[in-house]
Order: structure tokens, then C-alpha cells, then sequence
């Protein structure tokens, strides 16, 4: 038996001790990265339901199978939900405004960029922040996604991420800038009174790297030092040198203020990452 068939084989035999819950009015949601596949499942309608977890993958192996490998040995995966959402964090992406987007063919704008990419086109809309996401995925990872699970939404998490801070950044006259942080990596989105200035996301090493990033961005967009405001979210350590840092040079940096209805899903909530907050609150 092979190793594919061996894995199908334990989720068959899994499934005959049946599941604890019924997960058909659940929503499920998932992020994918070379090193960890995260996933989420909650029903939106009964408090303390949300439930998460963390699969690592292991680097050796070919991606794809490694996310096979994964979500066939969690039988809770393989339920059936109302919805769910795969979200694939990529460097390849480029924000296309509604002014330019066509209806049919937004592809050939990602391929002009990255026309040596042999990507997956994934296209997101973003009707608050009047633009499409189209972000770069793995081909093989994709069609085992969309093969294994009914009607997938696929995102970049920038998506998410802007459309939940489009709305917040409507409070106020002044200009915002979002920071999303993670292991290594940062998501930035910024918004002025005009909507959306910036969305970008950097790779660092330490928080002065991020602190760098950041600044550049302040700088480029001519952000006021008094009157602008920065705010943080996620990993709780870089978060905190981070804003020591940038208090140096901005007078309004403040943590990002977590939802109040997001408390109610459950304690695994203040642990899930914040695009997977975002989404849970905007369902795009």
C-alpha cells in the first residue's frame, strides 16, 4: 500500500467511529505556508464553538504532499461544511483597482508581472476596498484543494485584511496604517480619507528590520508624525520592541483593538491568526 492509499485508508477507518459534532452549518478555515498548515472550524450562530489548530509540515518533503498528508490524517477536515475558506500567503500578488479590472480576464495583469511564474491565478474581489486580489499559488496544492473540499474560497491574506480594516480605518479624518505581524513576516496596509494607499507585505529578521519597513512606507507616503497613527497586530514580543522603536518617530502607535464579537466564538480565538479573524468577520 502505498503511502497516499495508507493515509486514505486511516481516514476511512476514522470515520467509521464516527464524529462528535455536525459540522454541516460550521465554517471552516485554512492557512497554508511551507511550514504549517492552520486551521479554524466554528459555528457563526453558538458561542465558545471555535476550535483551532496546528499542523506542522514537514520541510523535506514535496509541498503538496506534505498538505495531502496533513488533511487526510484529521478526519475533522474531511467533514462536510457550510463554507470554507483556504487562505494561500504568496509574495507573487498585485492589487488590480475596479477602474481597470475586467470581467473576465484579470489573469493576464498577474502574468505581465510575474510572466516567468507558473502559478495558480487566484482572484479575489474586494468590494469595500474597490479592487481585486490576484495572488499566486501552487498548482498542485490547489487542485488537491479544490478536488477535496466543496467549493473552496481561495485568498491571499491581504484580502481579508484590507476589507476588515477598510471599515475600521473610516473612523477619524486622519491616516491609518494596519501592521499584521508574524513569524518573519508582516502584512502593511495603509488607508487614508481616499481609501486604500498601500498593501504590501515584507519578510524580516528582527523588529528593527520590521521597524525599517515600516518607516520607509511612513515616509513614502508622506504619513504625518503627529497626526497619523500606527497600529499592531499579532506576535505579542515583536509587537512590543516594534512599538518601543517606532514611538521614537511617531506619536500614535497603538495595538490594533480585538474584536469584541470575535471573544464570544471561544478562548482559541485570541489565538488564530489575525487574517483569520479578519475573514471570520467580513466571510468574503
Amino acid at each position: 500500500m502505498n503511502n497516499r492509499n495508507a493515509i486514505f485508508f486511516s481516514y476511512l477507518c476514522g470515520m467509521e467511529k464516527g464524529t462528535s459534532i455536525d459540522t454541516s452549518q460550521y465554517t471552516l478555515m485554512m492557512r497554508i505556508t511551507q511550514s504549517e498548515l492552520h486551521y479554524v472550524y466554528y459555528h457563526p450562530a453558538e458561542d465558545g464553538s471555535l476550535v483551532s489548530e496546528r499542523i506542522a509540515l514537514p520541510t523535506g518533503d514535496e509541498h503538496a504532499n506534505a498538505v495531502e498528508q496533513a488533511v487526510y490524517s484529521h478526519e475533522i477536515l474531511l467533514q462536510p461544511y457550510r463554507r470554507v475558506y483556504v487562505v494561500l500567503p504568496s509574495n507573487r500578488f498585485v492589487l488590480v483597482p475596479n477602474e481597470v479590472a475586467t470581467q473576465s480576464d484579470n489573469a493576464h495583469f498577474y502574468k505581465k508581472l510575474y510572466p516567468t511564474a507558473d502559478d495558480y491565478v487566484i482572484e479575489s474581489r474586494m468590494p469595500h476596498t474597490g479592487a481585486v486580489m490576484l495572488s499566486g499559488a501552487s498548482n498542485r496544492v490547489v487542485s488537491f484543494i479544490n478536488r477535496t473540499f466543496d467549493n473552496p474560497t481561495l485568498l491571499h491574506p491581504l484580502t481579508p485584511l484590507c476589507e476588515y480594516f477598510y471599515r475600521k480605518s473610516r473612523l477619524g479624518n486622519h491616516r491609518k496604517m494596519y501592521v499584521h505581524l508574524q513569524n518573519g513576516r508582516m502584512d502593511v496596509v495603509c488607508y487614508g480619507r481616499e481609501g486604500l494607499l498601500l498593501a504590501n507585505t515584507y519578510d524580516y529578521h528582527h523588529s528593527n528590520d520590521a521597524a525599517y519597513h515600516i518607516l520607509n512606507v511612513w515616509r513614502q507616503l508622506g504619513l504625518d508624525q503627529r497626526r497619523d497613527e500606527v497600529q499592531l497586530v499579532g506576535n505579542v514580543e515583536t509587537r512590543r520592541e516594534l512599538s518601543a522603536l517606532l514611538r521614537n518617530y511617531i506619536l500614535t502607535v497603538v495595538p490594533v483593538i480585538f474584536p469584541s464579537n470575535s471573544h464570544v466564538l471561544g478562548s482559541d480565538a485570541m489565538q488564530i491568526s489575525f487574517d483569520l479573524t479578519a475573514l471570520s468577520l467580513c466571510e468574503l
